[in-house]
């Protein structure tokens, strides 16, 4: 009778998990339009439903792995995929500039000064050059970077000029 919390902590932690992804999968396919039905509330509330259930789910997650109760492996949850495109930058700090591309697949690269000069426009980066990821799915992504990293931190093309600059001053 003692242990019954942990096994609904379980339960409740693998229900979400499964309810996140049927949202998620809904909010992919309503993104493409490609649901069969038009949803009776907006796009942008689906999404933030979607990154509170997220939310949830890493609290849920860590008061799980605290009280010592074991998952099934490779449980851990994946943090909330931002759903804007273009640049972003990671929380802890680190020297990368990540791009969300239009294609929904995400690359980085070392953030330099000569970076800068390799982005055409706000959407897309060069990458001929090897000093480019190449396209990535959000899972792999994830595993390239520190938890530390998340969640990314979007930047907007105003903030170019202030990244280069920062750049140039860090040398």
């Amino acid at each position: 009778m003692e242990d019954n919390y942990k096994t609904r902590m379980v339960e409740e932690y693998h229900e979400l998990k499964e309810r996140i992804s049927k949202l998620d999968d809904a909010v992919t396919r309503y993104k493409r339009g490609e649901l069969e039905f038009n949803p009776k509330c907006l796009g942008g509330m689906i999404v933030a439903q979607l990154y509170i259930m997220q939310d949830y789910l890493h609290v849920l997650f860590d008061r799980i792995k605290a009280m010592g109760i074991s998952l099934d492996s490779d449980d851990e949850p994946l943090p909330p995929e931002p759903q804007s495109h273009g640049f972003f930058i990671p929380r802890d700090g680190s020297p990368y500039l990540i791009l969300h591309d239009m294609d929904d697949t995400w690359s980085y690269v070392k953030n330099k000064p000569g970076v800068m000069s390799k982005i055409h426009n706000w959407t897309e980066l060069t990458y001929g050059v090897n000093l480019f990821s190449g396209y990535r799915h959000w899972s792999e992504l994830v595993k390239d970077f520190q938890d530390s990293a998340f969640p990314l931190i979007p930047l907007n093309f105003s903030g170019m000029p202030v990244i280069a600059k920062a750049l140039a001053d860090s040398k």
